[in-house]
């Protein structure tokens, strides 16, 4: 809530002030820095934020395969379904 106030405000000062810096206008240097001060200020308050969190993960991803006694998806319409690697003979 301290980068918005502060941005807007920064802009207001920034604004009244006029003119530019290296093409800049003041109002946007001014929210830039107002931008900079409130984050910190946010960060100090609310803290840095929270781990990232992994759920539901997978391993190791399978898209086609073959063993014996595998079921074989049946579906009726139109469906995305992984493939199945088919034996036609008995194994030597």
């Amino acid at each position: 809530m301290a980068t918005i106030l502060l941005s807007a405000a920064g802009a207001a000062i920034g604004g009244s002030v006029g003119g530019t810096v290296l093409g800049l206008s003041m109002g946007a240097a001014g929210r830039f820095a107002g931008a900079v001060i409130g984050r910190s200020i946010d960060q100090r308050l609310m803290g840095q934020g929270s781990e990232t969190v992994h759920t539901g993960q997978v391993k190791r991803l399978r898209l086609t395969g073959a063993g014996e006694g595998d079921a074989i998806a049946q579906v009726y319409g139109r469906m995305r379904v992984s493939g199945q690697v088919i034996w036609a003979t008995e194994f030597r």
